[in-house]
């Protein structure tokens, strides 16, 4: 059963197996010390301690989590087969992960918009969660994929990004220097002074990207 277990579908990360123990007829229950517990905690994972016989019966549960975010399934009561129980853990934890079928008005949509290049991941996953009509859809999926093969992607549709990031990050180079002052009792926010060294007297944008470039480095975050 474990091949056949998906990963995460929140972060992507590695699943893993967690028992623990919960006491009877409570699911809801229980925190570490199940014997002086209110219900509004769940099982602690891998609490595996015996108990004393004078102490609040429990039953043995299990559940598959991320061991990345933390994402898990609910506990379920392994009873005298564990097994049986962590399959129908993996049953729940692989339905977070199954998507809908693709219908037909899915591909039609599809059909009747302008796709291009940018559109090959929602081909890929119309094609994933296609299950019946292969011998209809097919020539329309192909059909789909032959023009988004023939479609280009121009810089002039699309704004270049590495500008955009260069600005963001004098903005906040800036905007950690910059200081609030009260001028006449009006607060007021004021930039320090830049020596416009090294800058192109040409270029207006070219001289003032290159004096705060020159400022000292921020503190990242």
């Amino acid at each position: 059963m474990t091949d056949e277990l998906f990963p995460c579908d929140h972060c992507g990360g590695a699943w893993a197996f967690g028992f623990s123990q919960r006491l009877i007829g409570r699911p809801s229950a229980p925190e570490r010390d199940f014997s002086r517990l209110g219900s509004s905690l769940a099982p602690a994972t891998h609490d595996m301690e015996a108990r004393s016989l004078y102490e609040a019966p429990t039953e043995k549960v299990c559940c598959i989590y991320c061991e990345e975010c933390g994402m898990q399934t609910p506990w379920i009561a392994t009873g005298n087969d564990r097994h049986a129980a962590l399959d129908q853990a993996g049953e729940i934890w692989n339905a977070r992960m199954r998507r809908p079928t693709a219908k037909e008005g899915d591909l039609v949509k599809l059909v009747r918009k302008e796709i291009s290049a940018v559109d090959a991941a929602f081909l890929i996953d119309l094609l994933s969660r296609n299950e019946d009509d292969w011998e209809k859809r097919g020539p329309i999926f192909g059909m789909i994929a032959k023009k988004i093969a023939d479609s280009k992607i121009t810089m002039s549709e699309y704004w270049p990004v590495d500008p955009v990031l260069n600005d963001a990050a004098r903005y906040r180079k800036l905007q950690q220097l910059a200081r609030r002052i009260y001028i006449d009792g009006i607060a007021s926010i004021q930039f320090p002074r830049i020596p416009a060294t090294g800058g192109d007297e040409g270029n207006f944008e070219n001289s003032v990207n290159l004096a705060v470039d020159d400022l000292p480095d921020r503190n990242r975050w």
